[in-house]
């Protein structure tokens, strides 16, 4: 009987060796916390795939989990009979149901490909023998369509396994790399920027949980900065099954600097002190590293000699995946994922506040030495990590368009 599930693919758990099972179980854990909202699923787990079917929506489905890190592809296919007169009505029935969408969508699609891959090499007729003899039914069925190898305008895909076929157009790409909980905890410093909602997104697709820190100056710094982050989160949410959002006070730490701290070192004492506060945070949640947005050379805080002075006071690793990518490689990536609009959006964050007129571009550490003494570091840290906020998100779903 024919039927139709979704075949969600592994991306590089394939590489895994006697370990593979730890990473495919993970991704199975991740598929089903992601769509438990949206509705019953049955999920069986084969090699290197999930096969997804039952009575929620595939369609809102494939768009779910086209999203999650460690996915390679999605498709949505129709299992078939293998044998050859069922399998060439059911690519005929493909091939039509794809013209119609066509049309009625204004485009053409003249020329076509049949693609076969026969993983039940048992199977009597060789892959190109059988792409051949479906792509012959095709013509003769619509003489108006011309075979293209390289570039065709749609595809029909042919998978033949020992009990059945199945038929698909497409493999919509993931993000690949390692579903999330395959690695370490992290912890991301999270302004409202561009910058870093993409690097704790790339962290993500290396199997790393984030646990999200922002910095948040009231009343300095007005409610809807707070709300822009929470936004951001809520949309990075999609990628992990469950995200937690930290609300650090900082404009008491930012009046002291402004107050008792040459003026050209505010920001790069605003971002040791952030350190401070996210090695305190970081330890509570677990996280063995910290994650910033940092591009080498981007903005004043970012020479090589302020990153040095900066990551001075984080006791943990500090992973910057953006450090050598450009403006514009920034920008289109974050575009990609989704976060960009939001990023964008006209709102403050707390490293706008008593800015220095020409910051320090190379601070020195005899420099920053001097300037910290004058302030109770300890205690503005605690105060800081006492004033925490805590948000939790499960596993949310906008779509690619929010």
């Amino acid at each position: 009987m024919e039927r139709e599930s979704l075949i969600v693919r592994s991306s590089e758990i394939t590489l895994k060796g006697r370990n593979r099972g730890v990473f495919e179980k993970q991704l199975l854990r991740n598929v089903t916390a992601h769509l438990a909202p949206h509705g019953a699923f049955h999920i069986v787990r084969g090699n290197a795939r999930l096969d997804i079917s039952g009575e929620g929506d595939l369609t809102a489905a494939a768009d779910i989990l086209r999203g999650l890190p460690g996915v390679a592809n999605v498709s949505r296919v129709r299992h078939v009979s293998r044998d050859l007169e069922p399998l060439t009505g059911a690519v005929l029935a493909l091939v039509d149901a794809t013209l119609a969408g066509a049309h009625a969508n204004g485009r053409r699609a003249p020329s076509f490909r049949i693609e076969v891959d026969r993983k039940d090499k048992r199977y009597p007729l060789q892959s190109m023998e059988l792409a051949a003899t479906l792509g012959e039914a095709v013509l003769a069925a619509h003489p108006e369509l011309h075979v293209d190898l390289s570039r065709p305008d749609f595809t029909a895909m042919v998978e033949i396994w020992p009990q059945e076929a199945l038929l698909f157009p497409e493999k919509i790409p993931g993000p690949g790399g390692l579903a999330v909980g395959s690695s370490a905890r992290t912890l991301c410093l999270l302004s409202g920027g561009i910058d870093s909602p993409l690097a704790a997104y790339l962290l993500m697709t290396r199997g790393s949980p984030v646990v999200f820190l922002n910095f948040h100056s009231f009343p300095f710094i007005g409610e809807q900065s707070k709300e822009k982050v929470h936004d951001l989160v809520r949309f990075l949410a999609r990628f992990q099954p469950h995200s937690r959002l930290l609300v650090a006070p900082f404009a008491e730490i930012q009046q002291h600097i402004r107050d008792k701290c040459p003026e050209g070192l505010r920001t790069v004492l605003y971002r040791r002190m952030m350190n401070r506060v996210a090695n305190v945070l970081a330890e509570r949640e677990g996280a063995l590293a910290l994650i910033t947005g940092e591009s080498l050379g981007q903005v004043a805080s970012q020479t090589m000699e302020n990153l040095r002075a900066i990551h001075e006071t984080a006791t943990l690793p500090v992973l910057q995946p953006l450090i050598g990518l450009s403006k514009q490689e920034i920008v289109q990536r974050a575009q990609h994922i989704g976060t960009f609009p939001i990023s964008i959006q006209p709102h403050p964050d707390c490293c706008t506040l008593f800015q220095p007129r020409f910051p320090e571009t190379h601070a020195k550490p005899e420099q920053l030495a001097r300037a910290e003494a004058a302030l109770a570091v300890d205690a503005l840290v605690a105060a800081s990590v006492a004033g925490v906020e805590v948000t939790d998100y499960g596993p949310q779903y906008y779509p690619a368009g929010w």
